[in-house]
């Protein structure tokens, strides 16, 4: 009788119907596996110190900067030393190498001393001395640019490497600091966290500005949920500079609302604020749970037989 009971049971239930049920909510409620590939680029033979640095001036005067270039790789180096102008590319911080321009610094700095060689894990200090002309001011930016000659240069279209360590120098007198935080923005929907917020600035002034601040996230009911703070990052005059952050939250359901409020400003205390609302919600969590309660609905009786057959009745 009990053969009888078990072969009616695994007819009627078998346990493909189980897999397939398991199989389904899978599907629904994991994330897809992401493949994160990092390509580590060769090892630089040059490093500098530091890699930028901020000094300021009076028009007329001389100041001078330092910078610092160590040999990391396992051969003497000859190295030689110039100094570039260098200006913005691109939102995301980029710099490229430039001659002239209304920043430019060249015309006004030597550097000492302009050639030697590295041993293995030497270091060398060089000096870029800049006499202001006495009707400068607002700001203007240089970078040392250490460069190694290439070993074999028989072919025309050989080229050393270079590393460049940057230099912001703001002149003292007329200075127009104005930056504008056009934007911020966040996808429009998600189904979990971490949140990537964007925000855009435009520098419309004649010198570089440090922007720094917070990201205030509420919910739907005006709570909070976070303070993404936004350290100080620097946008060049007349660039457009994109500064990212994330609320690295991964439950989160409902509509969210972000603030961001951003101060900037050497000589006034100046702010911006922008706001960006977003959805998230856990669609297909939420799907694998109304399917298996419609299939538990669908098999209520034929799962209620089932137990009573198994408690014996």
């Amino acid at each position: 009788m009990q053969n009888t009971k078990y072969k009616i049971l695994h007819t009627k239930y078998p346990y493909s119907i189980l897999i397939a049920v398991i199989v389904v909510l899978l599907v629904l409620v994991s994330n897809p596996f992401k493949s994160w590939v990092s390509a580590q680029l060769a090892g630089q033979s040059l490093e500098v110190s530091p890699p930028s640095q901020e000094i300021t001036g009076d028009p007329g005067s001389t100041i001078h900067v330092t910078s610092k270039v160590r040999n990391g790789s396992n051969s003497t180096l000859p190295v030689s030393v110039s100094i570039n102008d260098f200006t913005a590319s691109g939102d995301q911080g980029q710099v490229a190498l430039t001659t002239g321009g209304p920043w430019s610094v060249v015309s006004w700095t030597t550097v000492s001393p302009q050639t030697f060689s590295l041993a293995p894990g030497e270091e060398q200090s060089v000096t870029a001395t800049i006499k202001i002309p006495k009707n400068a001011a607002g700001g203007h930016y240089g970078s040392f640019v250490f460069a190694v000659k290439p070993a074999n240069q028989s072919n025309g279209a050989s080229v050393g490497q270079q590393i460049a360590s940057l230099f912001l120098l703001k002149v003292s007198g007329p200075v127009t600091e104005s930056l504008a935080l056009t934007n911020i923005s966040a996808p429009a929907f998600s189904e979990s966290g971490p949140i990537p917020f964007s925000m855009n600035f435009t520098n419309n002034g004649n010198v570089y500005v440090k922007t720094y601040g917070l990201i205030n996230v509420t919910d739907m009911f005006g709570n909070k949920v976070a303070d993404i703070i936004i350290p100080g990052t620097n946008v060049f005059p007349q660039a457009n500079r994109m500064i990212q952050a994330s609320l690295d939250k991964h439950f989160l359901i409902g509509r969210y609302t972000a603030t961001a409020i951003m101060d900037y400003g050497t000589i006034k205390n100046q702010s911006n604020y922008a706001t960006t609302t977003f959805i998230v919600f856990p669609i297909r969590i939420a799907g694998g749970v109304i399917l298996l309660l419609i299939i538990l609905f669908l098999l209520r009786k034929r799962l209620g037989k089932a137990l009573k057959a198994l408690g014996g009745k």
